[in-house]
């Protein structure tokens, strides 16, 4: 049988799809590829698919299909990811970009598995037992979110240094005692921008900022508020939510006036 990705070209490797399911997103993986998985390479799976799962559910209402996004290896050995057709142009260009980036990195990811149990038959080592997938704690999710965040930070700076740019007047930098009583700040990891990651020592995580850039002079800052599936009108939604409005008042001052 002849399979094809979106784009209706031959594949020769299935690897991933994320699938639209209820009001969520499921990540489908290649069955014999999850049975090679090992631990280590499945936590640093893991974080990457949250992060394009929170991606594509921005765009869910808008998939043409039940399968929002694809990847797989071609029949010429290249690998390709797709979006359902027509989606990627509902999406900026940078935010597609750092989606495919992160699925490229979960393809480099799978096909080391390969690659290492092809080594290990070649070599006559005992294959271990199937691997068994258990879901990721929130808390492990948070990390490894929190070192790609670092790592983007990190590249984002070299890059800032390589091409000269400076800090524009007027900006400073947010501290801790900026922040209202019991709040922590974070980094987060978004496709679209910069990602603050909001929790209060009571009500737990609040939500996160994001700050994406529309052009060198021009900011766009997007605040989301994170209800744990309470109603808005739920009284802890709403404290959190005021709590949430003085941050986002306090960056927006900090970096001089952001477009919300």
């Amino acid at each position: 049988m002849n399979m094809k990705n979106l784009a209706g070209n031959p594949v020769s490797i299935f690897l991933f799809r994320f699938v639209l399911h209820g009001d969520g997103i499921s990540f489908v993986l290649n069955e014999s590829i999850a049975e090679d998985m090992y631990q280590d390479i499945d936590e640093k799976i893991k974080p990457l698919v949250h992060a394009c799962c929170e991606t594509l559910l921005r765009y869910r209402h808008l998939s043409v299909g039940n399968t929002i996004m694809d990847g797989n290896i071609l029949e010429d050995g290249q690998f390709e990811v797709m979006l359902s057709r027509g989606l990627g142009r509902h999406f900026a260009e940078q935010e597609k970009q750092h989606l495919f980036q992160d699925a490229k990195h979960i393809a480099d990811l799978l096909t080391l598995v390969m690659d290492k149990r092809t080594q290990e038959k070649k070599q006559g080592k005992q294959v271990a037992q199937p691997f068994k997938q258990h879901p990721q704690s929130a808390k492990k999710i948070k990390e490894g979110l929190g070192a790609l965040a670092q790592e983007k930070h990190l590249l984002a700076e070299l890059q800032w240094l390589a091409e000269g740019k400076q800090v524009r007047p007027g900006l400073k930098q947010l501290r801790p005692d900026d922040l209202p009583s019991g709040v922590t700040a974070s980094r987060g990891y978004d496709h679209r921008g910069h990602c603050l990651v909001l929790d209060h020592h009571i009500f737990g995580e609040l939500g996160k900022i994001v700050l994406i850039n529309i052009r060198d002079d021009q900011m766009l800052m997007q605040a989301e508020l994170r209800t744990g599936g309470r109603n808005l009108q739920d009284s802890l939604v709403k404290q959190k939510r005021e709590i949430l409005e003085a941050v986002v008042s306090t960056v927006n001052s900090c970096f001089g006036g952001i477009k919300t």
